[in-house]
């Protein structure tokens, strides 16, 4: 029989014979673990969340937003400001490369719309026809706005899945009559369910008109709030950013040092400003878990020290018939590294169920890779070998003689 054999049998036969310590050490490094696993379960969810909500944003769309001050995501109300115009969108089409559409957005909170006996409080759009591809939004019922919607100012609309199911909870929305304040629009078409962005906005609370019955009819304004610009070549989006406030700063009359009076937004900062909602929390969970995680490793520590004072004996007798030191230390640390990963795998079990109902809650999305699990084992090896590398070396140097000429306890 190995030596190796022999001393993993000897480890093995001392955890079962001290199950209630052996549990005590594990729990410290266990509930580390736990809230480890936890946080990176739920930052992997959130991270691919927030990928899937940058996608829908559209990884080849700018947007440039009335005012200078940054603003990633919708503005909670309305603005007012008035300095993006029609013709701004015109220049960015007809004097820049690379830029496949363009279309000027107007948009008004608080407009009611009704049927009949129903009515909602939504948010009014007024877009051009390559609104829906730039946005990279579907219709799930109808058809999309068109060029001789625009040049007719007709009075259509494209209903949000949210504002429809108020209005029409029957279903059958299209060709039906709404009335967008006083005034009747038919309804051409429903937007596939789209969910929130990654600002927590409610994309399928709003409706959708012409630009050219916006800006003339509903809203009777020129100014915009946004323009969206689709890219040819999605490598050059920096490159073409750069280019819109270059031009728009010459068409503002905007001089050398003065601010923009617009910002543009790129897919980037969409994925920016999302994940920096969660990265204090974060980071914060991670600390709370590496503090569990060495304080359980201190737990392993002192225990271990114990336990070395308690069979000094045991230690002895296995000196005098042979073993070396270099065995007890391998003895020691092979305990305290087995301890450490019990806490880690049955912690990672925890974080995994944690993880999982917070995500069936609905308070946060979870994504299950073999990272944690990774993580929690390297981590747990380390912990072992790290605490129980004291408590070792205390056992290997204990002289045998002297341990086995003392009086039992």
């Amino acid at each position: 029989m190995s030596r190796s054999f022999k001393i993993a049998r000897e480890v093995m036969a001392s955890l079962r014979a001290n199950w209630t310590r052996t549990a005590l050490m594990a729990l410290g490094v266990a509930v580390g673990v736990a809230v480890l696993s936890t946080v990176i379960i739920l930052g992997q969810g959130t991270r691919r969340r927030v990928m899937e909500l940058v996608n829908k944003h559209g990884l080849d769309m700018l947007m440039i937003r009335a005012g200078g001050e940054v603003q990633v995501f919708a503005p909670r109300a309305d603005r007012g400001l008035e300095v993006l115009f029609e013709a701004d969108a015109r220049a960015i089409a007809r004097e820049l490369p690379n830029i496949e559409m363009v279309s000027p957005v107007q948009n008004q909170r608080g407009v009611t719309v009704s049927h009949e006996a129903r009515s909602v409080v939504t948010r009014a759009f007024g877009v051009a026809a390559p609104w829906m591809e730039i946005r990279h939004w579907g219709i799930a019922d109808g058809r999309f706005i068109t060029d001789a919607d625009m040049q007719s100012m007709a009075r259509v609309a494209i209903l949000g899945a949210r504002v429809a199911r108020q209005l029409f909870p029957e279903g059958a929305a299209i060709g039906r009559t709404i009335r967008v304040g006083r005034d009747p629009y038919t309804v051409e078409g429903v937007f596939i369910e789209m969910g929130t962005n990654a600002g927590g906005d409610d994309w399928d609370d709003r409706i959708v008109v012409p630009f050219t019955t916006s800006s003339r009819r509903l809203l009777g304004r020129p100014h915009l709030e946004q323009i969206v610009v689709r890219v040819d070549k999605v490598p050059r989006l920096s490159e073409t950013a750069e280019q819109i406030r270059a031009l728009l700063r010459v068409r503002h009359q905007i001089g050398p040092g003065e601010p923009d009076d617009f910002f543009v937004r790129e897919p980037e900062d969409v994925q920016d400003a999302a994940l920096e909602t969660s990265s204090t929390l974060s980071w914060l969970l991670w600390v709370v878990s590496l503090v569990a995680m060495l304080a359980g490793g201190l737990v392993i520590t002192n225990l271990m020290l114990v336990s070395v004072s308690q069979r000094g004996r045991e230690i002895g007798l296995r000196r005098a018939v042979g073993a070396r030191a270099s065995d007890i230390t391998r003895q020691f640390l092979l305990e305290s590294t087995l301890i450490a990963l019990a806490g880690g795998l049955a912690g990672t079990a925890v974080g995994l169920a944690a993880a999982t109902g917070l995500s069936l809650a609905g308070v946060a999305d979870s994504h299950v890779t073999w990272l944690p699990f990774v993580v929690a084992f390297a981590g747990c090896a380390l912990i072992g070998l790290a605490f129980g590398i004291h408590p070792a070396r205390k056992a290997a140097g204990l002289d045998p003689g002297r341990v086995l000429r003392e009086p039992r306890s």
